[in-house]
């Protein structure tokens, strides 16, 4: 894949880039001027501070972000080819003089707090502009319809990540050159152009996503862009079902259609884009199993129905499935975590049923496990208590039942259990997880006393259980709770007098229990 397909992420740290050593009677005439007129309209930020003639003798090739290279026309010399400011706290908008660098080819502005119209009059004069990036800024307004008066030599385009509104024009296909085009997570509305975007058969990134487009289904001119290794498409309105021509997008590594209004199944066709590692979309089929690379599988916040196909459990790379929010049903594969180290399962808020498979923590990569608001039963599984990286544990609203394992509260790094209503049974012992700061475990059958050593713990709810046992003399230690709910449990003994030393407690309820005195 060329290195023109830049996904829209935080990339960190200044990008310095330095050019070979030279004198500067071999630099190109006038871009050392340049260069400081530059930095002059955009009020000399500190992060240029190295774009100082009468500051520093090293010639301006070395200057930070700056980047030269050998003239190709006659005469010979140095000349600047690529600026790369990401991160630099650069605001306002792109100064006029940046085009003056004849021999531009890359300009990299992401990361910034630039604002205003996008700067087309800027712009246009960068005739050999191959690279523009201006994600993560505050730019606005409508995109100008002469967009395609950029250089005709433009490969890839980053608009993601800004105020941009209004429709996209059509004349944003009008770049043949175009291999990466990222539109996505701005503030665009109308209809796109699929049409003219359809014959950029060059395209290989193309991202639309978080945009309020009209309603539509996914283009069939997507379809003749085989050359696309990543397609984005979420949060758009897409409607209607996955065409089957998009099995023509065979070097696919990523496919995101998630958080639309899709229906129907997915074409079967699609098991064959062998190359996919990220695949966001609607209802599985069984032949998802061919799918050997795919290391996320994100099907979240659609309508879709259907069971999870046992093959997803023999994937090899699949280390994400995030499914939830839609209206699965089923069991779990029953070897989800043995063929891969699974550490990451969202499939909350759906209808799945049938027990936690014994083998999700096989390979103990296990980070997060989210299965709440479903009607999963029976116990957990005892090697739940061995994921020593388990952050999270959230489980409640199902029927699950069953001593919960002690090992689990003792985990090093768990952080949050919420089990609330369930059947579970045990007891929950003084001395838990020194990272947990929240337990909710309501409406259970569990024992024991409120842990004496969770110095971290910031909400405790434990309503309707058997919770019996005094509260701990010394609440200052517990100095980080906002919330404190056990009504309805067993605890006897006096209120403490320190719990007024709670000095962050916002919620207490403790009625329903067996204290004695008040709170003073």
């Amino acid at each position: 894949m060329s290195n023109t397909c830049l996904l829209p992420v935080v990339i960190g740290g200044v990008l310095l880039l330095l050019a070979g050593e030279c004198s500067s009677s071999q630099l190109a005439a006038g871009d050392r001027d340049t260069l400081v007129a530059i930095r002059k309209e955009w009020g000399n930020p500190r992060r240029l501070a190295s774009w100082d003639p009468a500051a520093t003798a090293v010639d301006h090739c070395r200057w930070d972000g700056v980047t030269c290279s050998d003239a190709t026309s006659s005469g010979g010399g140095r000349v600047v080819t690529e600026l790369s400011l990401s991160e630099m706290k650069l605001n306002g908008t792109v100064p006029a003089a940046v085009c003056d660098l004849a021999n531009l080819t890359r300009l990299d502005l992401s990361f910034n707090d630039l604002s205003g119209a996008f700067p087309a009059a800027t712009l246009y004069r960068c005739s050999r502009l191959r690279f523009l990036d201006l994600a993560i800024n505050s730019l606005d307004g409508a995109l100008p319809r002469d967009i395609g008066n950029l250089s005709p030599a433009m490969e890839h385009l980053n608009l993601s990540s800004n105020r941009f509104s209004g429709a996209v024009p059509p004349a944003v296909a009008a770049l043949p050159a175009l291999k990466s085009l990222l539109l996505d997570t701005n503030r665009f509305t109308g209809v796109y152009p699929a049409a003219e975007i359809g014959k950029l058969a060059g395209l290989e990134c193309l991202w639309l996503g978080d945009n309020a487009f009209e309603p539509a289904p996914v283009p069939m001119a997507f379809a003749k862009l085989t050359k696309l290794t990543y397609l984005g498409m979420s949060f758009m309105n897409i409607i209607g079902e996955i065409p089957e021509a998009l099995s023509s997008l065979t070097e696919l590594t990523i496919l995101d259609l998630s958080a639309n209004d899709l229906a129907g199944a997915i074409p079967e066709a699609l098991s064959s884009l062998t190359e996919l590692t990220i695949l966001d979309l609607g209802e599985m089929s069984e032949d998802f199993g061919n799918l050997k690379n795919l290391t996320s599988l994100s099907l979240c916040q659609n309508n879709l129905t259907g069971m999870i196909p046992a093959s997803i459990g023999l994937l090899p790379k699949l280390s994400h499935i995030l499914l939830a929010d839609n209206n699965l049903f089923g069991e779990l594969p029953p070897d989800l975590g043995k063929h891969s180290l699974i550490d990451n399962i969202r499939i909350a808020n759906n209808n799945l049923s049938g027990s936690l498979p014994a083998t999700l923590c096989a390979n103990g990569n296990l980070d997060t496990i989210a299965a709440f608001n479903n009607n999963f039963s029976g116990n957990l599984p005892a090697n739940l208590g061995d994921c020593v990286l388990l952050h999270n544990l959230m489980l409640a609203n199902n029927r699950f039942s069953g001593d919960f394992p002690e090992k689990i509260w003792l985990l090093p790094k768990l952080e949050t259990v919420t089990i609330q209503n369930n059947n579970f049974t045990g007891a929950l012992p003084t001395a838990i997880s020194p990272n947990m700061y929240q337990i909710e475990m309501g409406n259970n059958m569990l024992s024991g006393s409120i842990p004496r050593t969770a110095i971290n713990l910031q909400v405790f709810r434990a309503e309707n259980n058997q919770l019996d046992g005094e509260l701990p003399a010394d609440m200052s230690k517990l100095a980080n709770l906002f919330e404190l709910k056990v009504p309805g449990n067993r605890i006897t003994g006096p209120i403490p007098a320190s719990i007024k030393l709670l000095l962050n407690l916002k919620s207490l309820n403790l009625s329903g229990n067996q204290l004695i005195g008040a709170i003073s």
